[in-house]
């Protein structure tokens, strides 16, 4: 069985061409993360936060790459300082629910349920939802939440490659491939937790 890209509750790092022309850092940064340059990514957006402690984009940055890393408690810290910067910041509210969702999956369903009710639209909520639901073989829920997520950011890469693995679950291969190759094409743009081999194993697998 495929895994979901469960690991990382969102590719988190969310650039804007504003903050871009402000801090050209963040860029570098967001660039030597996309090339597998932790150490270089890290550096960078450790330096911006020495400027800018409140910086979002440094602080999703840094916890994607905790969690990178394997250290989902360090990651957690830097969640929580995101939603004291911004306590509407629902990446972040995704991220730190699917941490400890792992510890209390009900408590954490029912939070994500609350904020996905004020918004229903939220990719990373929706996602969250998704694992939440994947751990617990809940793959018709698991598929539903992952599609929502899609159809909010259709260029994320793990979202395609976790609605592929929920419809495969689902014996839905046609579909399955669909998803998985789209996975791959946002991949080449995007920072993904998955291994791209395995994902182009899997779909040659399924063109045969």
């Amino acid at each position: 069985t495929r895994n979901p890209a469960a690991a990382e509750p969102e590719s988190p790092i969310r650039i804007t061409t504003a903050r871009l022309k402000i801090n050209p850092q963040i860029a570098s940064a967001y660039q030597a993360f996309q090339a597998g340059d932790l150490a270089t990514a890290q550096h960078d957006y450790q330096s911006v936060l020495k400027g800018e402690p409140k910086n979002i984009d440094a602080l999703h940055g840094l916890a994607a790459i905790s969690l990178r890393q394997g250290q989902p408690e360090i990651a957690e810290t830097f969640y929580i300082r995101i939603l004291e910067a911004d306590p509407k910041d629902s990446a972040a509210q995704a991220g730190l629910i699917g941490l400890r969702g792992q510890v209390d999956p009900t408590q954490s369903e029912s939070r994500l349920k609350n904020l996905l009710a004020s918004q229903p639209e939220s990719p990373s909520l929706n996602f969250a939802l998704g694992n939440l639901y994947a751990q617990q073989g809940r793959w018709n829920d698991a598929q539903q939440a992952y599609f929502r997520a899609y159809s909010g950011d259709s260029e994320n890469p793990d979202y395609q490659f976790n609605l592929a693995v929920s419809l495969e679950q689902l014996r839905q291969p046609k579909l399955a491939l669909q998803y998985y190759q789209g996975a791959l094409a946002a991949a080449a743009q995007r920072p993904a937790a998955f291994d791209r081999n395995q994902v182009a194993g899997r779909v040659s697998e399924l063109q045969k």
